[in-house]
């Protein structure tokens, strides 16, 4: 019968075992394609930088021409190839994921990092007298309870450069996660699937090339894989934004659909746009006092709640259309886009003139 221990091994005792011909790296059990050089850097610089990685699944046996003990690589193949590829001299560290150490192989590392590097443990599962049908039923049950990946996670998977990595650094922030938490625009399960960075990736692409649809989140994680001369300024003005939100309106986002993803990702937007201009936005504008603009954000939840859409004035009617349908698209953005930051700019008076009116563009 087969029994199964937790344990954890260093990567000094992988490399001796490859050494040695105890380790036996074979995608027997779980076939997946190999992977491309920019994940691999990434899971090195996930080790150099001593955070956690997945769990490695061994089948203990003897081996069959050596008769002595070895470890088939069950589930982890990928990441072990890496780390041995790595401390060979044949795979490199990137910049874009260690900006400190540059592009470098094992041998390169300052002495201190590559004893840390040796001495990292790898959470690791050993599978003693298991054969292959035992082996199949195991990861079976461990499939059964594997959610689908969703459009981030998916972008997460296959994007390893500076546009992901300056997109999961600002959401992941205490910052952030403290915003996301006060605001009510996400729950921890949420976050646990990475709605808040697909939030944050949206908005800045908004902060690098204006007001896009969803769909060019995927687009930026491409364009900006090896370059992202924004990086900084874009980091910088969403920082910023989000402090402002937190500072100015939190007590009425958290009670108000301002919470809600379409509504927040403009009001977001508006914000950057009126505190900084965004590209092919309406440019930076003094924002009113932030009880008016509370004021107004109230009003306009409490309208949309109790009036029919039938019943609206045209220009809220417009600003309901856009806020109901299609609600990640350009022309729907736009039009959120120009009522949210009138909204922050407009004195009382233009500002009650422009929700009687229709919305220039709402189609």
């Amino acid at each position: 019968m087969a029994t199964f221990s937790r344990t954890t091994f260093t990567i000094a005792q992988f490399l001796r075992w490859n050494e040695q011909g105890q380790l036996i790296l074979q995608p027997k059990f779980q076939r997946r394609a190999a992977w491309e050089t920019p994940a691999q850097s990434y899971l090195i610089d996930t080790i150099v930088r001593e955070l956690p990685m997945p769990k490695v699944y061994l089948r203990k046996i003897v081996h069959p021409k050596t008769q002595l003990t070895a470890y088939e690589v069950v589930d982890g193949q990928q990441r072990l190839r890496a780390i041995l590829d790595f401390c060979a001299g044949k795979l490199v560290l990137n910049r874009r994921h260690n900006a400190d150490l540059g592009d470098v192989t094992f041998s390169m590392l300052p002495d201190p990092v590559r004893r840390t590097f040796v001495d990292y443990e790898l959470s690791t599962e050993v599978m003693e007298r298991a054969g292959d049908p035992e082996v199949w039923a195991m990861f079976e049950r461990l499939n059964t309870y594997t959610m689908t990946l969703n459009k981030q996670e998916r972008l997460n998977s296959k994007w390893f450069g500076y546009f992901k990595q300056v997109a999961y650094k600002l959401a992941a922030e205490e910052s952030a996660l403290e915003t996301w938490r006060k605001l009510k625009v996400f729950g921890d399960r949420q976050i646990a699937r990475m709605k808040e960075v697909e939030l944050t990736s949206d908005v800045l692409v908004a902060l690098v090339q204006g007001i896009s649809d969803i769909t060019e989140i995927a687009t930026a994680y491409k364009d900006f894989d090896v370059e992202f001369p924004q990086k900084g300024e874009a980091s910088k003005q969403f920082r910023a934004m989000l402090a402002w939100l937190v500072s100015e309106l939190s007590d009425t986002i958290r009670v108000t659909k301002f919470r809600s993803r379409a509504w927040f990702y403009s009001l977001a937007v508006a914000t950057a746009d009126a505190l900084y201009g965004i590209p092919k936005g309406v440019g930076s504008r003094s924002v009113r006092p932030s009880s008016e603009i509370k004021d107004r954000m109230s009003k306009l939840d409490g309208t949309f709640r109790s009036v029919e859409p039938t019943n609206l004035p045209r220009g809220l009617a417009s600003l309901h259309e856009a806020l109901s349908r299609a609600t990640s698209h350009v022309p729907q953005r736009k039009v959120r886009h120009d009522f949210f930051f009138a909204m922050l700019t407009l004195p009382e008076g233009k500002w009650r003139e422009k929700c009687e009116k229709s919305t220039p563009g709402a189609n």
